[in-house]
């Protein structure tokens, strides 16, 4: 979902060490958000979070901008000791950013990328596939990419690419948002699989949708479609949203952050229902000022806890209604 710019973090101790019980052993629990301080704050190593997942341009080598905040991040994901999921997407530059890469392109800058960071890294060849950029926004996907007709071919050509580049790594298959409407999800999943080569032994599902809605329906029509029962599914994104275009959940600020520790409540009892779910990254970590349109941080701007964080960091689960 959206990155948004965050007020600078205060620094509080926390007084109490809780160690999760009711996690399932056999998924793994981490975190998806851009900001470097996530893994310096005192407030991150008591959720004891093992992966962690940064968004980056496809051509991150070639912008300097782009370069020193992943490299600020990557520094601080290490130190913290994060196996690191990568996932790349369109280009942050004015000229570039709603065009679609070549495939030749996109191989060139993904070699680049090893080149200089090296191959350690488990990767997503294309973000959140089937959301287009709005009018104006650098948020979403190319046209080329987002839309049905021409994406799953194209996404799938990145998806061999990534392969070739990141050779012996975990690369998921594709990254598909849910949506209200999963039907279009669905639909864009079955082309892709028409296209893609192999089969693929991991896959993305970001499932706001469901978790925010105490619901199941939508992961499961997708883990459906993926068809595979062997193969692994990660929700590459996934957690409660306090604020969805600029509107608090439920009305309120109280009212949405209770609304968000529901959902990851609901998130965190999906592995149970759904055995190929190994992995789970909350987004995100940081919450967002009010001037944003949306948040779904578990600790606030001054960083103070939310209600969603203790459920994360105890691993609390509650069924989904539906």
């Amino acid at each position: 979902m959206r990155r948004l710019a965050r007020t600078s973090l205060l620094v509080i101790a926390l007084t109490a060490l809780v160690v999760p019980s009711s996690a399932s052993a056999a998924t793994t629990v981490g975190v998806s958000d851009q900001q470097a301080s996530t893994f310096t704050n005192p407030l991150f190593a008591p959720l004891k979070l093992k992966v962690a997942r940064y968004i980056a341009p496809y051509d991150v080598t070639s912008e300097p901008k782009q370069k020193a905040d992943f490299e600020a991040w990557l520094k601080a994901a290490k130190s913290a000791k994060q196996t690191i999921l990568i996932s790349f997407e369109h280009s942050r530059t004015s000229t570039k950013y709603n065009k679609a890469p070549s495939v030749s392109t996109y191989t060139k800058a993904l070699t680049a990328f090893k080149k200089k960071y090296g191959k350690s890294f488990d990767i997503t060849p294309w973000n959140e596939v089937n959301v287009c950029q709005a009018s104006g926004r650098q948020e979403g996907q190319p046209s080329k990419i987002c839309k049905s007709a021409t994406g799953p071919k194209l996404v799938a050509q990145y998806y061999s690419a990534a392969k070739k580049v990141f050779s012996g790594r975990k690369v998921t298959a594709i990254d598909i948002l849910d949506g209200f409407n999963v039907g279009g999800a669905v639909s864009y999943l079955r082309k892709f699989k028409k296209y893609v080569k192999g089969t693929p032994k991991y896959w993305g599902i970001h499932n706001y949708s469901d978790t925010n809605r105490g619901s199941t329906s939508r992961t499961s029509r997708l883990i459906k479609e993926i068809g595979n029962k062997k193969a692994e599914v990660w929700l590459t994104e996934t957690g409660g949203q306090l604020r969805l275009r600029g509107v608090y959940a439920g009305g309120s600020e109280a009212a949405a952050e209770t609304k968000a520790a529901t959902a990851l409540k609901c998130m965190f009892s999906m592995p149970k229902k759904y055995k190929q779910i190994k992995r789970l990254y909350v987004y995100q970590f940081n919450g967002a000022p009010v001037a944003n349109d949306f948040d779904a941080g578990l600790i606030n701007v001054d960083n103070t806890i939310r209600k969603g964080y203790t459920v994360v960091q105890k691993r609390q689960s509650a069924t989904c209604h539906a």
